[in-house]
């Protein structure tokens, strides 16, 4: 199976997950080292692999941030998004978008966005 990259948010909200907005709004004078004020989150909760032995689920969440404005937000979580899922299911960080997927390390099988 190949992995390919969510084109927009658009994409990841139609695979399933959730994305938040977050507006930490302007900082306040004392505020020496603020956060960004945008954030964007996106999150899913995948089964784990089938057919390997232990393989459970979990909560994949990315999160991205600007001080910019939102839509930066957006498009630094979505860029996190699309490569924690390329080394998850692709098996190697920064693998092209559409290479092979990896079988899990306990041996199991992925289905992209679901385990």
């Amino acid at each position: 199976m190949a992995v390919t990259d969510h084109a927009n948010a658009a994409a990841a909200v139609t695979a399933g997950y959730k994305k938040v907005q977050i507006d930490r709004g302007t900082p306040g004078p004392n505020d020496k080292n603020p956060a960004p004020r945008f954030a964007t989150v996106f999150s899913k909760p995948i089964t784990g692999a089938s057919g390997g032995s232990g393989d459970g689920g979990r909560q994949l969440e990315v999160m991205g941030e600007s001080t910019v404005d939102a839509a930066t937000a957006d498009t630094n979580a979505l860029a996190a998004l699309n490569a924690t899922r390329r080394h998850y299911y692709g098996g190697s960080p920064g693998r092209a978008s559409g290479a092979s997927e990896s079988n899990s390390g306990k041996g199991g099988s992925h289905t992209a966005d679901l385990t």
